[in-house]
């Protein structure tokens, strides 16, 4: 179905990027993105998300803002004590009069998933759902101001073959939105124009970033799953 009229004016920045149009568009407002996590580390990706167009986005937070959380660009101090998916809710719905963001509903089928879970337990099975179901997911590893994104197309290798087997672990800083955008971004390219990036790891150090394929571990599970082009 072509884009309204109000549509194209929302989004006609957007619309002329090249390689981008009218299609790539479409194929946004058509997703339903699962985010698990809703915490300072997503905010940014969560705002980057509504202003890209993405249709529908599920929240799965199951615990309330807290003082850490106001470093993000989405919790006002009014906001501690309030549930996460209930305080981002207000936050976005201004952003844009043509996206729905709930929180994650029982039984919900998502298209595409943000894991910005706050333990490697947690990202580890949200990323292997998201592998099991056969769509396209970005996992945020966040280490002070720095980290890396993890995106994984389907059939490319998964988040436990391309983690970091260890790191600093440093708590989570302002800075850190610059990785939250960037992991925004990447599955906004999963979801817009599919094929377009094969599964790869971004490391932000120090607002460098530096790109590199993700490789399979051998006796992987993932390894059943039919291989990316790269």
């Amino acid at each position: 179905m072509p884009l309204s009229d109000d549509r194209v004016a929302r989004w006609s920045r957007q619309l002329i990027v090249p390689g981008f149009g009218e299609g790539a568009q479409e194929r946004l407002l058509s997703a339903r993105v699962r985010v698990v996590g809703v915490d300072a580390v997503a905010s940014a990706a969560l705002v980057a998300l509504v202003q890209a167009g993405v249709g529908r986005i599920w929240l799965d937070d199951p615990e309330s803002v807290g003082p850490a959380d106001l470093a993000g660009w989405l919790f006002p101090p009014s906001a501690v004590g309030t549930p996460r998916t209930d305080a981002a809710r207000a936050a976005l719905a201004p952003l844009s009069a043509f996206i729905s963001v709930d929180a994650y509903p029982m039984g919900g089928v998502p298209g595409a998933a943000l894991v910005c879970a706050p333990s490697v337990a947690q990202a580890l099975a949200a990323a292997e759902a998201a592998r099991r179901a056969g769509i396209p997911h970005v996992v945020v590893e966040p280490d002070g101001d720095s980290g890396a994104v993890i995106s994984v197309p389907p059939g490319a290798p998964c988040y436990a073959c391309a983690r970091s087997a260890s790191g600093a672990g440093r708590p989570p800083q302002a800075g850190v939105a610059a990785l939250a955008a960037l992991a925004a971004l990447e599955l906004v390219q999963l979801i817009a124009t599919p094929a377009a990036i094969p599964g790869r790891r971004i490391d932000l150090v120090r607002g460098v970033a530096t790109s590199r394929p993700t490789a399979r571990l051998a006796g992987c599970a993932c390894a059943g799953a039919q291989p990316a082009e790269s």
